[in-house]
């Protein structure tokens, strides 16, 4: 029996994991001006992903048994790609001589198999199609967008153009944070500043954009969850039910050994029909006799 103290542990460490899940959010921090900036902050721990960091060098890793060392390892890491290309090798030229072997009726025969295992076209469609409306719907709702700065200095080699490219982004930018708005949880429009100028003088676009990412951990569990659920379900139904249709039409196909019983009893009934006729005749002039 386990310990009650244990078990009300056990269960307080579930329900704080879950709310942890659930609570804590990650947030991944964009900032675009002379240089992309990307991080990552989860667990109060903030991730830098670009710019790269300049690679440490340690001179205590280069001494001659280190690189001996590393030589070694990557001559074996070699040997093991070649085996294992060979051997990929090998399996491929025996199917190859597999298949050659085969007629050509055979082979329509193993590519007819093949196409009646996998679902069609027609039905694939619309569920891939509900899979993705159903993983975007999820994750957007779910999903909290913060703008803090966006300047969009539109330049270009010619006027024309830079006029055209100006126009399109300005009529672009309202509706898709409109968009977004709409679809997801945007935080910062009030005191956010965009902007996007024309730069003549420019002949190409600068961008100053400073914004951030969150979504909590188990909301995103669930989205994937809910759209791994619905493709795989949704796949089994389309997929054919090869197996259940040859299982019916065997359980329809008489058996041998209902044949023989069949005929075993028809036997006995035609026996039966002949000991009857003998009978009758054998009977039929004793009674003619009784009546002379």
């Amino acid at each position: 029996m386990i310990d009650t103290d244990i078990f009300w542990i056990i269960l307080a460490a579930i329900v704080a994991l879950f709310v942890a899940l659930f609570t804590i959010r990650v947030r991944v921090d964009l900032e675009m001006a002379d240089e992309l900036k990307l991080s990552v902050l989860a667990f109060g721990v903030r991730i830098g992903i670009l710019p790269k960091k300049p690679k440490k060098y340690n001179i205590r890793n280069y001494t001659l048994k280190k690189i001996a060392k590393r030589d070694q390892k990557a001559a074996k890491k070699a040997a093991k790609k070649a085996e294992a290309a060979k051997k990929k090798a090998a399996a491929k030229k025996q199917k190859k001589e597999q298949e050659a072997k085969l007629t050509k009726e055979e082979k329509k025969a193993i590519k007819a198999q093949k196409r009646a295992k996998m679902p069609r076209v027609p039905d694939m469609i619309p569920l891939f199609l509900q899979v993705l409306k159903t993983f975007f719907s999820g994750f957007l709702g779910k999903f909290h967008f913060k703008v803090m700065r966006i300047k969009i200095a539109v330049g270009s080699a010619d006027a024309a153009t830079t006029a055209m490219m100006y126009s399109g982004i300005c009529t672009a930018m309202k509706p898709v944070l409109k968009f977004l708005g709409k679809h997801s949880n945007l935080h910062g429009m009030k005191n956010a500043v965009i902007e996007v100028t024309p730069d003549f003088l420019s002949d190409s676009i600068k961008a100053d954009v400073k914004m951030s990412f969150s979504m909590s951990i188990g909301g995103l569990l669930g989205v994937v969850f809910k759209t791994a659920f619905k493709f795989l379900f949704g796949w089994m139904k389309i997929t054919p039910k090869s197996n259940a249709s040859a299982a019916s039409t065997r359980s329809n196909k008489p058996t041998p050994t209902t044949n023989a019983a069949e005929n075993q009893s028809s036997g006995n009934k035609t026996e039966s029909s002949g000991n009857v006729v003998e009978n009758s005749a054998s009977n039929s002039p004793s009674k003619q006799s009784k009546k002379n």
